[in-house]
């Protein structure tokens, strides 16, 4: 049996006890400690949306879908131009000048370790 000076029966946001609040402010939790205020126990509700606001939303959805299928199709097509005829710079970008690697490789010194001594693995 529930008596009135009990108060209204909560459940803790933080630990998810059931306890009566006593009818006092701020609402503390016997378990955790917890303080609530009474908005932390109010349940917000959702306003329903106009048929104006749906069709609207629906009709830039629809829009937006058009626009990235359309560029969609334009990359594509690039891509495809591209395969087909490669650049001439891009060819060229490929061929280095050789001259400086003959001289760069005089001056490059390599250790070499010999392994002779550690034996078998």
């Amino acid at each position: 049996m529930v008596k009135a000076s009990w108060g209204t029966k909560r459940t803790c946001q933080n630990c998810a006890a059931r306890f009566y609040d006593l009818n006092k402010s701020p609402i503390k939790c016997p378990k955790c400690g917890r303080d609530h205020d009474r908005e932390d126990f109010i349940k917000v509700r959702r306003g329903r949306t106009s048929a104006a606001t749906t069709a609207a939303a629906a009709a830039a959805a629809a829009a937006a879908a058009a626009k990235a299928a359309q560029l969609a199709k334009a990359k594509k097509a690039e891509d495809a131009l591209e395969e087909a005829a490669p650049d001439a710079e891009s060819d060229d970008a490929a061929i280095e000048d050789t001259d400086d690697l003959a001289d760069e490789a005089e001056d490059i010194e390599v250790e070499v370790e010999d392994d002779k001594g550690e034996g078998d693995r």
